[in-house]
């Protein structure tokens, strides 16, 4: 199990009272959702709440934003600064716009009720109750026990389990990972900085699971085998060798804005996740990979 120390070398400005509930509910939850078996899932889920939570230092979305940052957050809500006026700084009438009739808000004041909360941010009616259901807290009638530290781990854990993200993990996709909690890749790149901070910490996997059945004439003890993640495409380098393509392709997304990783030549999780963004913008095949399109759009 996680120590304290790992903890707060993770998150360094964690509360008392959430490394504290960490450390008292977590390991159940972890297992319970399967997070602790495998090393790469355990540092997604560390790297995700990191980012959702800014560091556990955050159990409740904060929406007190200003006009300009609205515009920034949600360019086709906000399209004129006159519009974002309406609603700078006023939480609750802007959750109440920006949530309201979806993720199963049905009532007035849904969109406030059920406003994010909890390390990873759970938001939405339907969200709320089905992440409550497998948590067993009543989240629909009580959305406000999401906010509590002794429930945020065990919530983000039962949130892991209802999104079923273990398996993204396991092939090392970070960025179908955040796609899964996020709805998008918004954040990626922090989200990525905040693996690499977790692998500095967390970087040996947990041990397996075992099974011991003892009788008086037999001892026989069962390992639990673990998944490796599958090796990538064929068009992909692997992550610890350097590439002279992927080389000039990262020299070109910085230029560009797109990655803001060590310029190496080495293909992983930053480059993964710049190439998917100037894919998405150049209107190609968002693969995340440096195929022939792509190459040839960068004429690399």
């Amino acid at each position: 199990m996680l120590t304290r120390a790992q903890i707060k070398g993770i998150f360094p400005k964690a509360s008392e009272a959430d490394v504290e509930a960490f450390l008292t509910f977590g390991e159940d939850a972890l297992k319970k959702s399967g997070i602790i078996d495998v090393v790469t899932r355990l540092q997604y889920f560390l790297a995700q709440l990191g980012h959702e939570s800014n560091g556990l230092t955050s159990r409740e979305e904060g929406l007190n934003y200003s006009a300009a940052r609205l515009m920034e957050i949600w360019p086709g809500r906000f399209p004129t600064m006159d519009i974002a006026k309406q609603y700078e700084r006023n939480p609750e009438k802007l959750a109440n716009f920006v949530y309201g009739g979806r993720m199963g808000n049905v009532n007035d004041g849904d969109g406030y009720r059920f406003r994010g909360r909890g390390y990873i941010q759970l938001t939405g009616r339907d969200a709320y109750r089905e992440v409550g259901r497998i948590s067993g807290l009543n989240l629909e009638n009580n959305p406000e026990l999401a906010a509590k530290p002794e429930n945020a781990i065990k919530i983000a854990c039962s949130f892991w389990t209802w999104k079923n993200i273990n398996p993204a993990c396991d092939v090392g996709d970070f960025t179908a990972v955040t796609k899964k909690i996020n709805g998008g890749t918004n954040g990626l790149n922090d989200r990525l900085q905040w693996l690499s901070k977790v692998k500095a910490v967390v970087s040996t996997a947990p041990k397996p699971a075992t099974t011991s059945t003892s009788t008086s004439t037999s001892t026989s003890t069962t390992s639990t085998v673990m998944p490796r993640p599958k090796p990538e495409p064929a068009d992909e380098p692997a992550e610890s060798l350097s590439n002279p393509a992927v080389l000039e392709a990262q020299k070109k997304l910085t230029r560009l804005g797109y990655y803001k990783g060590m310029i190496n030549g080495i293909y992983n999780q930053m480059m993964r996740a710049a190439l998917w963004a100037f894919q998405k913008d150049e209107d190609l095949p968002q693969t995340g990979r440096l195929d022939a399109r792509t190459r040839d759009e960068l004429n690399v």
